[in-house]
């Protein structure tokens, strides 16, 4: 089990990393649905407040998941609870 949860959320932290990092070129960050409006979005240049809010939370996000993955594959941390 800790080699499954080591490796879901190194994936799940690289990838939010790599989202941070192509935002830069794109300008802009995906932020889960709208209701039915579709899905919420935060542009550099729109809405710059929500985009960097946004970025910092991806990257601190990104950053947590990756060192606590890298851990828990060292044997340094106590993996997740089942129940």
């Amino acid at each position: 089990m800790v080699v499954f949860q080591g490796v879901l959320f190194l994936f799940f932290g690289v990838g939010l990393i790599v989202m941070d990092w192509r935002s830069l070129k794109t300008g802009w960050l995906p932020c889960g649905s709208n209701g039915l409006k579709g899905r919420l979005e935060f542009t550099r240049a729109g809405q710059p407040l929500g985009y960097w809010v946004m970025f910092a939370l991806y990257g601190i996000g990104g950053a947590w998941l990756v060192i606590y993955s890298l851990r828990l594959l060292a044997g340094h941390a106590e993996p997740l609870p089942l129940r």
